[in-house]
């Protein structure tokens, strides 16, 4: 019996310890894609073009958590133009949004979830819109 209670602690430890963080991929889906894609070497997108976005986390949570998506344009710094509230439970794992009507730019997509701490930022990607009619140097 002793020797199967120092195996089991560390089960339970390490279970405790790969559930606390959230952790998932972003995907992207233009109009001509079928699915959506993943891993690519730099994001860019047409501007013209209506843009899905999802994110898939890996583990499913044991309860309800709630997230905020933020949407960021690089300026002389990055500065929130979209601000939205999302969750996540044991049924939902997926969030999701559409980039649309925005300029020509570096923009970011942050997940974050509040804490009474302040916001825990989950992950973030950075993407690039352009435009045909940008002026290149």
């Amino acid at each position: 019996m002793k020797n199967l209670i120092y195996p089991l602690l560390l089960l339970l430890l390490l279970f405790t310890i790969s559930c606390g963080k959230l952790k998932g991929e972003f995907a992207f889906q233009t109009p001509e894609d079928k699915g959506y894609k993943i891993n690519q070497n730099r994001y860019e997108f047409d501007i013209t073009k209506e843009i899905n976005w999802i994110y898939k986390f890996d583990s499913m949570p044991g309860k309800r958590i709630k997230l905020g998506v933020v949407i960021m344009k690089k300026e002389i710094g990055w500065i929130d133009i979209v601000t939205t509230s999302d969750y996540i439970d044991p049924m939902k794992t997926i969030i999701y949004g559409t980039l649309k009507e925005l300029e020509p730019g570096e923009y970011k997509i942050v997940i974050v979830e509040p804490t009474p701490e302040g916001n825990k930022t989950v992950d973030e990607i950075e993407i690039y819109l352009y435009s045909d009619e940008e002026v290149l140097d």
